[in-house]
């Protein structure tokens, strides 16, 4: 667990995802329901395993050399030859003696393309450029009545006037790609994530005033990322199967769509204190009174 809210440069991914503060995942989960949340969280005594899909290592991978350039790429993935039938141990530890993880060629390949991509699309050349990865933030949002929930972000990218998160899509059902990458953000709650991420923002000035900064950075640099008085969030979605496209759009304070996310985010939250008032030891649950199912709830085409 983290012990002092701030801002973190240089934290490790799992000692992250490890603290009990709301991420935007939880927040989304929350929005589902709060046994979603509580089952996934570090509440649950016996938690289920993380995912740990093909998919899943394609994205860090990607992320490790969009974010962090090709040389730490390097030191954290090595290639697995096209000829090799079998990866057993020994012939890991010849391919990656240093604990990389092997990728398959394919994979590999088509991660070095779509980086190539995004670092030569016109409009996002300069959009992974001055500033720094992974920055973990940690602070507390206080509701109406007073109640304080714990809060963190893990911003892919941090710039003195943006935070650029960069996200895959496998557009399955062949849409134009900008309107599958909008789907996704709809779909999988993306906009809460943006207001999350922004809201933290917001803190980061307040933080680097109290001094409460830690990790190796740049203090110059963070000065001028706190007195920058406006920011946005930055997508940028790559087709990860297929054609490595590259599809990016911004959202800045006053977008409708943002005041949306902002009150779905603040119900999230008071899900979370609710559940938490109401059960403060053991599973959370769905204590709904049986009713009559009515037509209304029914979906359009079923009326």
């Amino acid at each position: 667990m983290i012990e002092h809210r701030g801002i973190y440069f240089e934290l490790a991914e799992d000692e992250y995802h490890a603290d009990p503060a709301l991420g935007s995942t939880d927040l989304r989960r929350l929005m589902a329901s709060g046994p979603d949340y509580w089952w996934h969280s570090s509440l649950n005594p016996t938690p289920p395993p993380a995912k740990t899909m093909p998919a899943i290592e394609y994205g860090k991978a990607l992320h490790k050399l969009v974010l962090e350039g090709r040389q730490m790429f390097e030191a954290n993935y090595v290639q697995r030859p096209p000829d090799l039938a079998k990866l057993d141990a020994k012939t890991k530890a010849e391919l990656a003696p240093n604990g990389q993880t092997v990728l398959a060629t394919d994979d590999y390949d088509a991660i070095l393309f779509s980086a190539a991509q995004i670092a030569s699309n016109p409009g996002l050349v300069t959009a992974f450029e001055g500033g720094q990865p992974e920055v973990s933030i940690f602070w507390h949002a206080r509701l109406d009545d007073g109640y304080i929930v714990p809060c963190k972000a893990r911003w892919d990218y941090l710039k003195v006037r943006g935070i650029g998160d960069l996200k895959s899509i496998r557009n399955i059902y062949g849409k134009p790609f900008g309107e599958a990458c909008i789907r996704s953000i709809t779909d999988y709650r993306y906009d809460i994530q943006a207001a999350h991420y922004l809201i933290g923002r917001g803190e980061l000035a307040h933080f680097v005033q109290a001094g409460l900064v830690h990790g190796d950075h740049d203090p110059a640099w963070l000065e001028r990322v706190a007195q920058s008085p406006s920011y946005a969030f930055q997508w940028v979605f790559y087709q990860a199967q297929g054609a490595p496209i590259v599809w990016s759009r911004s959202l800045s304070w006053g977008n409708p769509i943002l005041e949306i996310a902002m009150r779905d985010r603040h119900k999230a939250l008071e899900t979370y204190r609710d559940y938490k008032q109401t059960f403060p030891t053991g599973m959370w649950r769905l204590d709904e009174p049986v009713s009559e199912l009515q037509i209304d709830a029914m979906p359009g085409w079923y009326r």
